[in-house]
This record gives structure tokens, sequence and C-alpha cells, in this order.
């Protein structure tokens, strides 16, 4: 079974108890991912049974080393589970484990969480036809506000609506950092039980990546003085020159997929699918992307990652890098 809804499938095989001998979690959601990893494993195998559970993670996987696990019986009970984490299989390949997928016994359930693949690998083509490809992305901002909503009446907090909003500007659209988020606001609420948006704004939004925006709206307006003086907050934050060089990165990638989108027609809330933002910061990042033609948003980006590579070369120092980039995007 190729791409099917990660959520709606893993529910229905544990609710029925019916399992594929292997499964692909993957998409875009890395969180989710997890989650029904952890998920799937806790209804195949009880979590202390350390004999029939096997799990390797990283680049250095050999494929015999999951197919000798694989193999194995179970030891005194009813499965023999297989978990793989980022394994790099679906885009480098692994023959070992393409020829081995139709043998699988019946007593093992082998699992890959994989955040990249290549749908057009032989590997992920013998998955969707031996086993089930589950894919977890991220969610539209109405089912994560109703996510966020589930998490704090848990623990009987009041939120403020609006600082729901400030959540999810502050943490953007990744489930992750959502999450990591809402506990620090929980923890902070134990006593109140209340959360208000004063609250998102002082515990929860960065201030260098809110500093990053707003030069990058400067630098769109040529701004110089104005661009220059964010650039020194920065300084005196301390802020580390390469999370500067990625913030401001990330930045003009976003802008350079708004501007596409908007150019093609989409509507606002395919822009905001397509850039990965929340859709109500559709109307700002539009408005900034407009002061660069497609040709200049795309030599930005270019610029941009022409500093990282000549500080991983050693060709200039960090901060160097940095302050040349930002004179270079006054001048584009």
């Amino acid at each position: 079974m190729a791409d099917a809804n990660g959520m709606a499938v893993i529910n229905q095989h544990i609710k029925q108890g019916a399992y594929s001998r292997v499964y692909l979690l993957t998409g875009s959601e890395n969180y989710l991912i997890r989650q029904y990893k952890d998920k799937l494993l806790q209804a195949l195998i009880d979590p202390t049974d350390t004999m029939n559970l096997a799990v390797f993670k990283g680049d250095d996987i050999r494929g015999e080393d999951i197919r000798g696990a694989a193999e194995t019986l179970p030891f005194f009970g009813e499965r023999r589970v297989v978990s793989v984490v980022d394994s790099g299989f679906f885009k480098s390949g692994c023959e070992v484990i393409e020829e081995f997928l139709p043998q699988i016994p019946e007593t093992t359930v082998l699992i890959f969480s994989e955040m990249t693949i290549d749908k057009r690998s032989k590997l992920y083509k013998r998955v969707a036809k031996e086993g089930t490809v589950a894919v977890f992305d991220t969610p539209d901002e109405r089912t994560l506000l109703t996510w966020l909503r589930n998490l704090f009446s848990e623990d009987g907090i009041s939120v403020e609506e609006a600082a729901y909003y400030k959540l999810l500007s502050a943490a953007g659209m990744d489930m992750t950092a959502l999450y990591q988020e809402a506990e620090k606001l929980r923890c902070y609420a134990i006593d109140t039980g209340r959360i208000t948006a004063a609250d998102v704004d002082a515990l929860c939004v960065s201030q260098a990546e809110n500093k990053i925006f707003d030069m990058t709206e400067a630098l769109s307006k040529r701004d110089r003085k104005r661009a220059l003086s964010l650039y020194e907050d920065l300084l005196t934050l301390r802020e580390p020159m390469m999370r500067v060089l990625y913030l401001i990165t990330r930045q003009y990638n976003v802008l350079m997929k708004v501007r596409f989108a908007a150019d093609t027609g989409s509507a606002s809330s395919g822009v905001a699918s397509f850039a990965k933002i929340p859709p109500f910061f559709v109307k700002k990042y539009t408005a900034i992307a407009n002061n660069y033609t497609e040709k200049e948003l795309i030599a930005c980006v270019d610029r941009c990652q022409q500093a990282d590579t000549n500080i991983k070369t050693g060709r200039e120092k960090d901060q160097l890098a940095v302050e040349l980039l930002i004179m270079d995007l006054l001048n584009l």
C-alpha cells in the first residue's frame, strides 16, 4: 500500500490487529512520524520485551545486520519487531533489504522511519508492494490549533485565543517546536491556570528571529540604517553568527517560495502551504517579497549559500561573512 494517510492507516491497523510485515513511515512532519512509530511499537510488542525488539539508527546501519535481526525468531513472544530510523536506504539504496523484503518471516514486523526518501528507488517501490507506506505531513492551521487546545485542556489551563496565534507565529508550523513551546507555557501556567498572548511573547518569541525578520524587511527596502541597527542588536544578544546566517537564509528561501507561489496564481492558503508558513504570515511575507524581482530573490539565496560555503571552507571568518552578506543584500 503506497502513500496512505499515516494517522488513519496506522490507527486502522492497530484497531483491527492486522499488521503489514513492513512499514515505511515518512513525510514532512517528523513529530508525527515519531509519535506513530512509538504507537505502532506499543501495539505490536510489550515495551519491556527487549529480547524481541531490535533498533537501528543512523547512516552507518548495515543491511546485513537488519536482515539478521529480522530473520531471528521471537523469543517466548508472538512477534519480533525491527525498528530502523534514518537509514538513508530510501535514497542510497540497499540491495540486501530489497531482496529480503518478500522473504520477511510472518513473525517479524519491520518498521522504517525515514524523513528523506526517493519514490523512484527500488526499495520504496518494494515496500509499497510488500507492505505499507504511511505518510505524515504537517497538518493545516485549523488542525494544529485543535491539537494545541487539547494539549492545554489536559491540564485544565485556560488559554487566551490570541495566544494560540502568537504561539503559531513564534514556533511556526513545526509540531516539535510547537510542542516544546507549549510544554514551556504549561509549566509556567501551572499555578495561574491561564496563558495570555503577553505570556507567549515573554516566553516563546525568539528575539533573534524577530530581529532577523525585521532586518529582512529593512534589506528589502534597502534601508541601510535600520538593517545595520538590527544587526548590532544581534551582536548585543551574542547570537552565534552561524545561526544568524541560517535564519537569514531561511527567510530568503521562504520569500522565494512565497513569490513563486503568488506569481503562479496560488491563493493565500496555497502560498502558506507551499512556503510552510502560517496563513496569517502570508500577507507580511508577500509585501516583503514584492520588493524584489524573482531574479533578485534567486540571487539573494545564492549569496546566502555562498556565505555559508566561504565560512565552511575557511575562506572567511563567520562574522565577516555575515557582514559582507548584509552589504551585498543591501546592494542587490
